[in-house]
């Protein structure tokens, strides 16, 4: 009868000190691009890196504009740039996605600053597919009616179904990040956009993928038409990301460039009020988002107006350990809370591991914990010793 109960607690206290070791932590991203090496290392090289003669550089490493950090890019656009038999002006770089398989889910961030309004329309960020190269959705800038410079964002070839616009202001840092579920089925694949924090584009269903081919980013500056004019745009900060947190989506922090410019519109919020309505609306100023404007395509939802500037967080609240309530996306007017969350005597938890933080724990279980991995350690002794 000892003997078996010796045996039960043995096994137990195996297994108790085994869920104690940390498991192995998740990276928190597929990809990162900071330029903080001082060089191009972090992309691949793309179309016209270099001028026609060889020696004039159209992109560059460089610390007079960045977001974050000593470095970031810097792509220019010359008349004389041209793009194959296409006659188009075009200077990009790209970077070789891991996650576009079908039924692959992929989240890419990045910060652009323009120190000039757009000229001409320019697409600046969008996917092709290897091998086949069709382009199958598009961000660009373009000049707004009356002054100024607008982002949109489109699917299909060249942006051919226009989804989002939005005003983009010169010389302030703007964040845009974009999650796609690929598929070649119209049906099945999604996308969502995300402009200085604020969700823009919510589940859009589109045909993301041309083909079986896996896709590649491209970034940069790209002029359907030829222009004799220079057109520049800076870049920092890139994050691809199998999941939504690990894309690190806000708003733009007032010591990093702008607290940023939202617009317009977009999407309506899925199922009842909240996120943006097809009429666009007057979301409220305020320094963290902008007003809102004339919005492309809606889906569900009924709520008028942009988002407001009181709020720039369109998900779920802080991470909780042992109770708190989550923020909730939506709300009235377009206004999107970010909750709170309580810690409940945990502090400084990490976000991968088992979570065991000895030392934090300030609560008698602590002590238990201490005898428990004291008979751990009596226990691996009793055996040497048998």
């Amino acid at each position: 009868m000892i003997s078996r109960s010796f045996s039960f607690l043995s096994g137990s206290l195996l297994l108790a000190c085994g869920l104690l070791v940390p498991t192995p932590a998740r990276a928190a991203a597929v990809w990162t691009a900071t330029f903080e090496k001082g060089d191009s290392s972090e992309w691949m090289p793309g179309t016209n890196p270099k001028g026609p003669d060889g020696v004039r550089l159209n992109f560059q490493v460089l610390s007079e504009q960045v977001y974050r950090g000593k470095f970031a890019g810097k792509i220019t656009v010359h008349g004389d740039d041209l793009f194959g038999q296409y006659k188009q002006d075009r200077v990009d770089i790209q970077h070789q996605s891991t996650l576009t398989a079908e039924g692959k889910n992929m989240w890419i961030s990045g910060h652009y600053m323009m120190p000039d309004d757009a000229k001409v329309r320019n697409e600046f960020a969008f996917f092709e597919s290897n091998v086949s190269f069709q382009n199958v959705m598009d961000f660009w800038v373009e000049p707004k009616a009356g002054g100024g410079t607008t982002i949109n964002f489109g699917v299909g070839f060249l942006g051919a179904t226009k989804l989002w616009t939005a005003d983009f202001l010169k010389g302030a840092w703007h964040q845009v990040v974009i999650h796609v579920l690929w598929s070649t089925n119209a049906q099945t694949g999604t996308v969502d956009v995300w402009f200085d924090g604020a969700q823009v584009i919510t589940a859009a269903h589109a045909k993301t993928k041309a083909d079986a081919n896996t896709l590649f980013f491209q970034t940069g500056l790209h002029r359907k038409d030829p222009a004799n004019f220079d057109d520049t745009i800076y870049f920092d900060e890139f994050i691809e990301a199998d999941s939504q947190a690990d894309a690190k989506i806000a708003a733009p922090t007032p010591e990093n460039g702008t607290g940023g410019t939202s617009g317009a519109g977009g999407m309506a919020g899925a199922a009842g009020a909240g996120g943006g309505s097809a009429a666009g609306g007057a979301g409220s100023g305020g320094s963290s988002v902008g007003n809102g404007g004339t919005g492309v395509v809606s889906t569900a939802g009924t709520a008028s107006g942009g988002v407001s500037g009181s709020s720039v967080t369109p998900s779920a609240g802080t991470f909780s350990v042992g109770g708190g309530t989550a923020g909730s996306r939506g709300g009235s007017g377009g206004s999107n809370a970010a909750g709170s969350a309580s810690v409940d005597q945990v502090t400084d938890v990490p976000d991968v591991g088992c979570g065991c933080r000895l030392g934090a724990v300030k609560s008698p279980a602590r002590d238990a914990l201490w005898l428990l991995l004291g008979a751990c350690a009596l226990l691996r002794r009793t055996r040497r010793a048998a």
